[in-house]
């Protein structure tokens, strides 16, 4: 027992003198670190006071700098406002300099897009192109024009002007009408056409080359006289003329209905020169026989002669019976045909109108599946019906004035025929008198 006490006591000692000696050793390092804390507040104070003068002096610099900035702001806003004040000037004086020049420079731009528009559709654009590209320049500036443009462009005009009383001859790549291409002579008529041999030709400045027209006016050429006919509208005649319809394609127009009113008129037109030709070779014999004591055959006149002599020996009335008899026989063979070429000439207009009406058809028709959006849809029966109206009225008009000229030449005829028998007849009683 005492012997653990005294261990335990032991035990206890050595833990108070453990810990004195540390608590000791904590005393001194905390003055130590106490002492580093302080040295190390003493160096951040000083950079601080160091940093702050620094930026003491750096804000003292940018006051300075911005008080500098400030007075040259000033200075430039009143330097902006008289170089504001100076542009606005000039900016007027040039305006009411310039004021002419502007409208110069507006003629000079429509002037020469009219220059151009003109020279590219003539043949100057195939034999002088230079001249197309200079007025085009003009019309397409964008600025005022310069002195030498300004005595270009009279130039042109002039050259324009000279060109239009001068032929010349040159050479150019011709396509003929069957699709061949060769280099020919052609006469360029002023600024107006181009004429090869073969007729008038039209500028393609696509391709570079002249081309025939289809179809060519029946006019003077160049060295075929002294008169020579141009189109003075550039090309634009000629290319209406390419679309005018012949005589054949109007016709065509007409369909089965203007056939046979064709068809009508030429039967008309044969009957009436067959009679007209039978009328006037009678009329012409008779003449010869009124000059004849003798009656011939060959004539209306003789026939009626013939007939009195062989029934002169009758009596008065049986005479005249015969004669008048004679005289509506030869009435009826004058006017034979007649009332064949009255009914044709009745006919045409009937015909006429059925082609139109028929047309008329065909053109709602035609508006009914496709509409009346496109013209030319409609063009086709429109057409038919306008032709074959117009094609009624041509039969009719010189088939009925044809009827009236050959009746009134048989209505001569007969009175003439008539007038001899009322003379004969006249002669015979006056003898039975006698006797």
């Amino acid at each position: 027992m005492r012997r653990t006490t005294k261990t335990a006591l032991t035990a206890a000692m050595l833990l108070l003198a453990t810990g004195a000696a540390a608590n000791s050793d904590m005393a001194t390092r905390s003055a130590e670190v106490r002492a580093a804390e302080a040295s190390h507040n003493t160096q951040r104070e000083a950079r601080h006071q160091a940093s702050a003068a620094e930026v003491s002096q750096q804000l003292k610099a940018q006051q300075a700098a911005l008080k500098a900035l400030k007075a040259e702001v000033a200075s430039l806003s009143e330097a902006f406002s008289d170089n504001e004040r100076a542009l606005s000037e000039k900016e007027t004086e040039l305006t009411l300099a310039t004021g002419a020049l502007g409208e110069v420079y507006g003629v000079v731009r429509q002037v020469g897009g009219e220059l151009a528009a003109e020279l590219d559709r003539g043949p100057l654009a195939l034999t002088a192109p230079e001249r197309i590209e200079q007025a085009e320049a003009m019309a397409r500036a964008d600025r005022l024009p310069e002195l030498a443009q300004l005595q270009a462009l009279p130039a042109l005009m002039l050259e324009d002007i000279k060109d239009s009383a001068a032929i010349t001859q040159v050479t150019l790549p011709l396509a003929q009408t069957d699709g061949k291409t060769a280099d020919a002579r052609v006469w360029r008529v002023g600024p107006f056409n181009l004429i090869a041999e073969q007729g008038f030709a039209q500028a393609d400045t696509q391709r570079g080359l002249a081309t025939l027209y289809p179809r060519q006016p029946d006019v003077m050429l160049p060295g075929q006289g002294e008169a020579l006919v141009i189109d003075p509208a550039m090309g634009e005649l000629l290319d209406q003329y390419q679309q005018t319809p012949t005589l054949a394609q109007r016709l065509a127009h007409g369909g089965l209905v203007g056939q046979v009113i064709m068809a009508l008129l030429a039967v008309g037109g044969i009957i009436a020169l067959m009679r007209a030709a039978v009328l006037l070779r009678s009329q012409l014999a008779i003449s010869k026989q009124l000059k004849q004591a003798e009656p011939n055959g060959n004539n209306p006149l003789g026939r009626i002669l013939s007939v009195y002599h062989a029934q002169k020996h009758h009596n008065l009335e049986t005479l005249e019976l015969k004669l008048l008899e004679a005289i509506v026989n030869e009435q009826q063979g004058l006017e034979k045909g007649l009332s064949m070429l009255k009914l044709l000439a009745a006919i045409a207009p009937m015909l006429g109108l059925l082609g139109t009406v028929t047309g008329m058809i065909e053109t709602f028709q035609v508006i009914t599946q496709y509409g009346n959006g496109d013209p030319k849809v409609m063009a086709g029966g429109i057409s038919m019906a306008l032709v074959t109206t117009v094609l009624g009225l041509v039969a009719a008009m010189p088939l009925l004035l044809a009827h009236n000229l050959l009746s009134t030449r048989v209505a001569v005829i007969r009175s003439l025929l008539e007038k001899e028998s009322i003379a004969l007849v006249a002669a015979h009683a006056d003898g039975e008198s006698k006797a």
